[in-house]
């Protein structure tokens, strides 16, 4: 007798809500926001369609679902003291690396946050603590943080762009441009990748953080 529609096949491994989720990160990992559906999560899954629907209620949830694993992956280890400044480069440390591990699933956040749900919201929590601890007025914490999030968006991703292209990660790309270009008369940006030992290094994340911090300093009320 032919087996039914969803029913695993004996020895099949347990259809189960983790093991939908895991599957569909990967998927997404590998092949982009667009390569997932319904459909082809069973496909993957070996599964009826309509058995993945047990588990969860619609393609939402599941992305409601792979965020929440790829937050869980956030470490997020500031040291010994907590200093806000420290809370916050280790923030920009933890995220980066939830941003290449995953960067398909930050693009899906970036055009809308709101996918993520509740996972975002916990995530985002650690960085609003550091800078409200920093003193900054209330008025500056959204824009302060956006732009954090956002430095670390765009240099992890440029990063994982320049390793996945077999580049080896380091330095911002134009001073290897501008050498190609010796004819043009570019003084200011030769000044400037001459003196700086990120335009021949490796790519330094905290480097930038450090001047976010700066800035962020300089808005601080004293005594704040």
């Amino acid at each position: 007798m032919p087996r039914k529609k969803g029913r695993p096949r004996a020895g099949a491994e347990l259809l189960t809500r983790e093991r939908i989720l895991q599957t569909a990160l990967k998927l997404v990992d590998a092949h982009g926001i667009d390569a997932l559906s319904m459909r082809r999560l069973a496909a993957e899954l070996d599964v009826d369609p309509m058995a993945i629907y047990h588990h969860v209620p619609g393609k939402e949830a599941v992305l409601e679902g792979i965020v929440h694993l790829a937050f869980a992956e956030l470490r997020v280890e500031p040291g010994e003291d907590d200093d806000w400044r420290e809370q916050v480069r280790a923030f920009a440390r933890g995220y980066r690396d939830l941003v290449r591990n995953h960067p398909h699933l930050t693009l899906l956040l970036i055009a809308n946050v709101e996918a993520g749900g509740a996972s975002v919201l916990k995530a985002s929590e650690r960085l609003y603590e550091a800078l409200e601890r920093s003193g900054l007025p209330q008025e500056l914490i959204v824009p302060a943080a956006g732009v954090i999030v956002d430095y670390v968006h765009g240099f992890a991703l440029s990063e994982g762009l320049a390793l996945g292209a077999g580049a080896s990660g380091g330095g911002t790309g134009l001073a290897a441009l501008l050498e190609r270009h010796p004819g043009l008369s570019l003084p200011a940006m030769r000044r400037a990748m001459g003196a700086s030992p990120v335009a021949s290094g490796p790519a330094d994340l905290e480097g930038g953080i450090d001047l976010i911090l700066a800035g962020i300093e300089a808005l601080i009320p004293p005594g704040g």
